[in-house]
């Protein structure tokens, strides 16, 4: 594709020629272009940005590879590279060129960099929280008997609680959480809510529900789905300082919605939406949206919000649109994906476990290894605690056989204790296998939620 060129006036900046390149791309016939100024809207979409680009070609007399967003006559943003300086006669001649798609690619290429490091930062930080936090609960046990012994217990778990709940957002972000997607009626989910939603964000706020009575399910991880209600209620809430309603809304995704890009695609999704009446954001707060730990919220705040957020949704095979200008609020869309056709089938009966159990733990953190299972031991469970696959199994063929599995997803582990113990139940510690019939449990988790995990898997 050949390049835009332009002419301007150096003094004022305004058009003198365009060629038909510019004009297929900015789409406006030449009578709107020539004699407009072309640093200012509607040709480069960013006044002030175009400004300070105009304040340093007349200062330079050059400018070189810089960026500015143009308007186009149909509405459509793309990104521009500009270079160009002094022609002849007090002009200065322009040549753009269209760089929207390989903006793209980069910022792709950068979003998927960032989650791949949370991900591995994720994975380390995790192990130090759960020995952490498992160390401060024994803590705490042995501080009921002698409470001024250890004064220092309930600060080391707040700080563990605070470090996880960053663990679990960059594992949001990252795609790495653990789900347990079943049918989910986003209607009940809602309804069952509202309370919780009203009473959070205070009587100055209303809640208002606009739920269609021909929503169907849709396949998600509920607690995820309701962890993504509460993260998007609390922003409206902190945006709508002077109260406002915070509106959900549920339907069926129409054939003409923009935010699925391909028609057809619309029967497999269903709608969640939810918008507030708060200040909205500017162009700047769009372009940084998704980033992790971008906020616009008062200084001290910290999380990865709506970063978070998006991850939750891709996660689930979902996707996420967002909608704002400056003083009409947000709106926000979170497609869900409907069941497949085929039902899943259903899992194979287990006898009832009762009394002392069984488990064999695989955790490669030494530490962490020995806190859980002098946990599970005080709990009337018998542990055989390996570090690896290859332990694992000699500890299952020796000293078994287990009732139950704890440890990250090995699928061949898993397969061969299966073919030797029928019986046998299993809890991933992540969610990154989709073998059937495992419980997973999101990282970093409480002592609690372990045991609850274990005693609904083993019925005792």
């Amino acid at each position: 594709m050949r390049a835009g060129v332009l002419l301007l006036e150096k003094a004022t900046g305004r058009v003198t020629e365009a060629n038909p390149a510019f004009l297929r791309l900015c789409g406006y016939p030449r009578s709107q272009v020539v004699g407009r100024n072309f640093w200012a809207p509607p040709l480069i979409d960013d006044g002030e940005a175009g400004a300070e680009v105009f304040e340093h070609l007349r200062a330079a007399g050059r400018v070189e590879g810089v960026e500015l967003p143009l308007r186009t006559g149909d509405g459509t943003c793309l990104l521009l590279e500009v270079s160009g300086g002094e022609f002849a006669g007090g002009l200065v001649q322009l040549e753009v060129q269209d760089t929207t798609a390989r903006a793209g690619a980069r910022m792709a290429e950068r979003i998927d960099a960032q989650r791949s490091l949370a991900a591995r930062l994720t994975a380390e930080f995790t192990v130090m929280h759960r020995a952490l936090r498992a160390a401060s609960e024994t803590l705490t046990n042995c501080a009921r008997s002698r409470p001024s012994a250890f004064p220092e217990s309930d600060e080391i778990r707040k700080a563990a609680d605070g470090a996880g709940a960053i663990a679990r957002e960059l594992q949001a972000y990252g795609g790495q959480l653990a789900m347990e997607k079943s049918q989910v009626q986003l209607n009940e989910l809602v309804e069952d809510m509202q309370p919780a939603l009203a009473q959070m964000l205070g009587r100055d706020i209303e809640v208002v529900a606009d739920l269609s009575p021909d929503v169907p399910p849709v396949m998600a991880d509920p607690s995820q789905v309701r962890q993504i209600l509460l993260k998007l209620a609390a922003n409206s809430g902190e945006a709508m300082e002077h109260g406002g309603k915070f509106r959900i809304l549920t339907r069926n995704a129409s054939a003409d919605d923009l935010a699925l890009g391909q028609k057809g695609d619309s029967g497999a999704y269903a709608m969640l939406e939810v918008s507030d009446q708060g200040p909205g954001l500017d162009d700047q707060s769009w372009e940084h949206l998704y980033e992790p730990f971008f906020t616009t919220k008062r200084p001290g705040k910290r999380g990865l919000g709506l970063a978070a957020i998006h991850g939750m949704v891709r996660q689930m095979g979902g996707r996420m649109w967002a909608f704002s200008e400056p003083g009409q609020g947000a709106s926000f869309r979170i497609y869900l994906p409907r069941p497949r056709a085929e039902s899943a089938a259903p899992l194979p009966e287990r006898a009832d476990r009762h009394g002392t159990a069984t488990i064999l733990l695989m955790e490669r953190n030494d530490g962490l290894r020995t806190v859980v299972a002098n946990i599970l031991k005080k709990r009337g469970y018998r542990v055989l605690a390996a570090r690896a696959a290859p332990d694992a199994l000699e500890m299952a063929e020796t000293q078994g056989p287990p009732d139950l599995l704890i440890g990250e997803p090995e699928p061949d582990l898993v397969n061969r204790l299966e073919s030797l113990h029928p019986q046998l139940r299993t809890l991933f510690l992540n969610g990154h296998c989709d073998h059937a019939g495992a419980a997973t449990l999101n990282k970093p988790f409480e002592v609690e939620m372990l045991l609850g995990k274990v005693r609904d898997l083993l019925q005792v």
